[in-house]
């Protein structure tokens, strides 16, 4: 099989290569494997950290666990004959990365109390943030459960916060800065985003080849719908307009977002 390069949008992934040709170790040039290579060590790091509890050394070994079946079903799937085997063990690898950042996220809602302020994974008294100083984000640290008098300071995330303030952090480049827990949740969203790349040009090969499983031409068929809808609603947006439960387009009102059946009324809208 030809060697075939994929160059995605990102500026800081310089190639992929979807599939060997001769070299049955050329799984190790991918920078989707180096990514996932280094997450398992950054994942040991932080999980040899956690108290010897029962409950904390199952969570350790699950997470290892995860970590390395992401890069080995990287590796599984380069060695397979058929562009569809290596395709299914990348999704195999998705899997395993989903686990591990859903991990990340428990430990980061505080459900393992014990890990709550550890040094080197949750963060201490003033780590980070030296007393809740200003951060790139703007915020001010506050006491809270990530360690008092600005145990996030740094990053403008005094208190733990939900999972919707962490989501906001871009994973690329990695922040130094943030708490171990959370570079291991970035390192697992970037594997996600390559990954995910991999897999689509993939998919798009056994396109060609008339060899993608009817599953997934169904699954892309939503998602290209899922993105026209999208790119639609903001186009209307853009112009004022909205559409209606029914279809029906309508110019946005002064006085308010719809008037009653599309009719011009007191409420100022009216149907296109």
């Amino acid at each position: 099989m030809n060697v075939q390069t994929f160059i995605p949008f990102s500026p800081f992934i310089p190639i992929m290569v979807l599939k060997q040709s001769k070299n049955p170790y050329g799984y190790r040039n991918l920078l989707v494997y180096k990514k996932a290579e280094e997450m398992q060590g950054a994942c040991a790091e932080l999980t040899q950290k956690f108290p010897k509890t029962k409950t904390l050394t199952a969570l350790a070994d699950q997470m290892d666990r995860s970590a390395r079946s992401v890069k080995q079903n990287i590796v599984e799937g380069w060695k397979r004959n058929t562009t569809r085997e290596y395709y299914e063990f990348l999704g195999f690898s998705i899997a395993a990365n989903a686990e591990l950042e859903e991990d990340c996220n428990d430990i980061w809602k505080g459900f393992y109390a014990e890990l709550k302020g550890l040094r080197g994974i949750m963060g201490e008294k003033g780590e980070m943030g030296g007393r809740g100083e200003k951060g790139e984000m703007g915020g001010r640290g506050e006491k809270g459960e990530m360690g008092e008098m600005g145990g996030m300071g740094g990053r403008g995330m005094g208190e733990r916060g939900g999972i919707g303030d962490i989501e906001k952090i871009p994973f690329y480049p990695l922040d130094a800065a943030l708490l171990p827990v959370l570079q291991l949740k970035m390192r697992a969203k970037e594997l996600n985003f390559l990954l995910d790349r991999l897999q689509r040009s993939l998919a798009e090969k056994m396109e060609d080849e008339r060899t993608l499983p009817e599953r997934d031409k169904m699954r892309k068929r939503e998602e290209e719908k899922k993105g026209h809808e999208e790119w639609y609603k903001e186009f209307l947006e853009s112009h004022g307009l909205t559409r209606l439960e029914n279809g029906r387009v309508v110019k946005m009102g002064e006085m308010g977002e719809m008037g009653e059946m599309g009719e011009m009324g007191e409420m100022g809208n009216k149907i296109l």
